[in-house]
């Protein structure tokens, strides 16, 4: 990816921490179903192993991976 641009990747997080929040919060209010709860944890999980990592594009690719699978959990 030649085109790192790390004000992208600040915005990508950003973005990828509202959208964790508002997942939890449609959680804990019973709109997400159940039985996305595992799955849940898990992406969780990997994106606080994410933000442990340095920034470079790898990490740009794999925050907007994340944000793509946590908004297939919980498409509202």
């Amino acid at each position: 990816m030649d085109d790192f641009v790390p004000a992208d990747l600040n915005r990508d997080l950003h973005l990828l921490d509202e959208l964790l929040g508002d997942t939890r919060s449609r959680y804990h209010r019973r709109l997400t179903p159940f039985a996305a709860s595992e799955q849940l944890i898990v992406i969780d999980r990997e994106i606080r192993d994410a933000r442990l990592q340095a920034p470079s594009p790898e990490l740009q690719l794999e925050i907007r991976r994340l944000t793509a699978r946590l908004r297939a959990l919980d498409p509202h």
